[in-house]
């Protein structure tokens, strides 16, 4: 706010003590103090005044064209202070995922899947078809989801619930199209999945729990609780670790590609 206070003394004193200046001369003179406060990288300052050249002077087009090419430049400017910024942090992020990956099993089947999953080491599938548990994935994209497996009586589950004392979190329900049921050899298993949207605070307050004795209600026609071991809870907390993670690379690459066509466009224009 300090630097935008002379802007609007500028401005004040442009359009009240110039009254003998044309419209062509009052939007030059906004024009050259943009020039000069961009000159000094006081890019804010900058972008009012030319601001103030549309919106006060519309039919003065010579000048808002001009006023157009400056803020261009001064786009440029700030895409070139910014993406290298961009760069080092994803770099940084990066090796941070190449360090955390090693905890998972990547899990892709091209023919069928165009995003991969990673999986923690000690939720394999294979390792764990006889028990009740639930298996936190993410996918290449952090986008975080929760398979819940059961053997015994039918529940037809289809909610979760965490608790820790009295404190607890709960999925949403999820769709019939989500629970499978079958039966292998006299046994009842369920497999429900659980997408993010239907997630809620759940894999969160298992992962901030960590250190706690959580149970976990099965909520369906009738309810089965039983409270997660701590090598679950350890997968629960590395998986939502790197979903966070996987999540910031993806925004971060994202912006990066962003800034760099809008780079190239830049350049294009001001050519």
């Amino acid at each position: 706010m300090k630097n935008l206070k002379p802007i609007i003394g500028i401005l004040a004193v442009l359009l009240t003590a110039c009254g003998d200046l044309t419209d062509e001369q009052l939007s030059q003179k906004l024009l050259e103090e943009a020039q000069v406060h961009f000159a000094k990288k006081e890019v804010n300052a900058a972008k009012l005044l030319i601001d103030s050249i549309h919106t006060t002077y519309p039919k003065i087009v010579k000048t808002r064209r001009m006023a157009d090419t400056l803020s261009w430049r001064i786009e440029q400017f700030e895409i070139d202070r910014n993406l290298p910024y961009i760069d080092s942090v994803l770099m940084v992020k990066t090796e941070e995922f190449e360090v955390q990956k090693k905890l998972f099993r990547f899990e892709k089947d091209d023919k069928y899947q165009d995003v991969g999953n990673f999986v923690f080491k000690s939720q394999k599938t294979e390792a764990n078809v006889d028990r009740n548990y639930v298996k936190p994935y993410t996918d290449e994209n952090g986008n975080f989801y929760v398979m819940s497996y059961y053997i015994g009586g039918k529940l037809q589950h289809n909610s979760l619930r965490a608790n820790v004392g009295e404190l607890f979190a709960e999925t949403e329900t999820v769709s019939p199209a989500d629970v499978h049921e079958y039966n292998d050899g006299g046994v009842h298993r369920e497999m429900v999945l659980f997408l993010n949207d239907m997630l809620g605070g759940f894999p969160q307050f298992i992962a901030e729990n960590e250190a706690e004795k959580v149970k976990i209600t099965l909520l369906g026609t009738r309810s089965y609780s039983y409270f997660l071991p701590q090598s679950d809870k350890e997968a629960f907390l590395k998986t939502f670790r790197l979903s966070s993670l996987l999540k910031d690379m993806r925004e971060m690459r994202l912006q990066q590609k962003k800034m760099q066509h809008r780079q190239l466009q830049l350049t294009q224009k001001l050519q």
